[in-house]
């Protein structure tokens, strides 16, 4: 048994490393526990028995054992090569689909555990151990050959679908193959199928793994945004908007003898319903609702800078929808951080938007100091407003925001 162990180690220890590496990963991120993680679990369990099984063979041939063993031997490599390429398959393929590429695997091991029962329909061995080519030889080379033309054809078309990564990967590991295959026949390369299996398999729980824990982000990050929803709307309810703006009007019922107050205070529950309605949405807005909410915040700033603050439009396009709230406080950015900042208090802020082939642009620029966006001004507050804006740009449109 030691000399048996030695001689597997001697010639499979590239497989052994390999599968190592990868229960290793498997006991470190414990989180990945879906079914495709489980499938190719189950094939590199499957790899690490065939490797065994070619070392069971050159021990058979060293000791003289019983040619039974061969037989046993030969059907399970011949059944384990194809059902690898089955579970790969398996990970992409939709469910009603994997009934049909099944139904050839289990043929062939139907065909296997007759041959194994003494028909020789695939192979045979005589008492010296020496190989016999049955009529059906050529059956299980053929069904890997199927199983690899498949895995292509469902990589190309991953890669087509965008999913660029996975797909690249089941090239790979179809390309390799079918490589490693050629090679052997060709008598270049002998002994490497283990090896290659294994390495292709690694790699694709690599690209797996990637995946899953990008779903988990995304799906922390729409929990985050509902969790944002939620105590927006609570936060709503608890300030009772209505009985604000009753409140404000009743106010402003009595300031109709001084129309500059009666104007602010129009212009401030015009800025706070715009906001409450904005807070309380949780769907998408037109960009247009969301110029409302920017022009009743310009309107409060200009009662304190007058003509000193000149902004200007250059809308080339308004339908389209956008989260509430996105636009509005980087127009409060380029006031407090451009117009403020500047000596003489004079400024312009432009608000402009283009479509391009694949989005839409909006940008809002100032000309004034700025600062920078690294860097968060020392005075005192939070400063997560253009945060939140990014966040949620990202989250609800996969959009992104640049300074």
């Amino acid at each position: 048994m030691k000399q048996f162990i030695s001689d597997y180690l001697s010639s499979n220890y590239l497989t052994v490393m390999v599968l190592l590496a990868f229960t290793t990963l498997l006991l470190i991120d414990r989180s990945i526990t879906n079914k495709p993680i489980k499938l190719l679990a189950a094939s590199m369990l499957l790899t690490l028995m065939v490797s065994f099984l070619g070392q069971l063979e050159i021990w058979c041939d060293l000791y003289d054992k019983p040619v039974w063993i061969l037989y046993i031997k030969s059907a399970l490599v011949y059944m384990i090569y194809p059902m690898i390429l089955l579970f790969e398959l398996f990970v992409t393929l939709p469910n009603k689909n994997k009934l049909m590429m099944a139904i050839p695997q289990i043929l062939n091991t139907v065909l296997l555990v007759c041959n194994a029962c003494g028909l020789e329909i695939i192979y045979g061995y005589r008492a010296d151990h020496s190989f016999i080519a049955g009529p059906l030889r050529m059956y299980p080379a053929v069904l890997m050959c199927f199983y690899v033309g498949a895995l292509s054809v469902t990589a190309a078309r991953m890669m087509h679908g965008g999913e660029r990564k996975q797909g690249a990967v089941l090239l790979f590991i179809s390309f390799a193959s079918i490589l490693t295959l050629l090679l052997e026949l060709a008598e270049i390369a002998m002994g490497y199928t283990d090896e290659i299996c294994a390495l292709g398999l690694l790699v694709y729980y690599w690209v797996i793994s990637a995946n899953s824990h990008d779903q988990i982000r995304e799906q922390l990050h729409r929990t985050q945004l509902e969790a944002e929803r939620s105590k927006n709307e609570l936060l709503v309810a608890q300030i009772r908007p209505h009985f604000i703006n009753n409140s404000l009007m009743a106010i402003r019922s009595r300031a109709r003898d001084y129309p500059e107050l009666y104007e602010s205070i129009t212009r401030f529950s015009k800025y706070l319903r715009s906001h409450f309605d904005a807070m309380g949405d949780a769907k998408m807005i037109p960009f247009e609702k969301e110029m409302d909410n920017v022009e009743a915040y310009l309107d409060l700033e200009r009662e304190n800078y007058g003509d000193l603050l000149d902004v200007q439009y250059d809308i080339e396009d308004d339908a389209f929808l956008i989260p509430a709230l996105t636009v509005q406080p980087l127009v409060e950015n380029a006031v407090r951080h451009g117009v403020r900042e500047k000596p003489d208090g004079r400024g312009t802020v432009v608000i402009a938007t283009r479509e391009t082939p694949d989005s839409y642009e909006i940008a809002v620029t100032d000309d004034g100091p700025g600062f920078d966006p690294k860097r968060l001004p020392e005075d005192g507050q939070t400063h997560v407003g253009i945060a939140n804006v990014r966040e949620r740009l990202r989250q609800v449109v996969g959009g992104t925001l640049e300074y």
